[in-house]
């Protein structure tokens, strides 16, 4: 992801609970009394003038789990943009029928 402004730490966890905003559907939001467990792990790959370039790992698959996070725990996501900079450079999974390993892999162009 490219993010708005610098975050001070290199690595680190975020892990909040999230779950869908029951007045604005279908948008999510941290919450310790509804929401479900979601844990991320981030990287900084690199700054660039007023943001950063980072990796994130989810470890839990909510919806819209790092968008949530990147905006609650780093505050840097949510403001208008001319596109999204939010990128999945691999996936990995196993095929539900043939149970073979699937792997998809492309770099951002950001």
């Amino acid at each position: 992801a490219l993010l708005e402004g610098n975050i001070k730490e290199n690595t680190g966890v975020i892990d909040l609970p999230i779950c869908p905003n029951p007045t604005d559907r279908p948008r999510q939001i941290v919450s310790t009394e509804h929401g479900k467990p979601a844990t991320t792990r981030y990287e900084v790959i690199e700054h660039r003038k007023d943001r950063t370039l980072v990796s994130f790992y989810p470890l839990t698959g909510r919806t819209h789990q790092l968008r949530v996070h990147s905006a609650h725990s780093l505050g840097l996501y949510g403001k208008k943009a001319d596109r999204l900079y939010l990128h999945a450079e691999y996936l990995e999974f196993k095929h539900p029928v043939s149970g073979k390993i699937i792997q998809i892999e492309k770099k951002a162009d950001f």
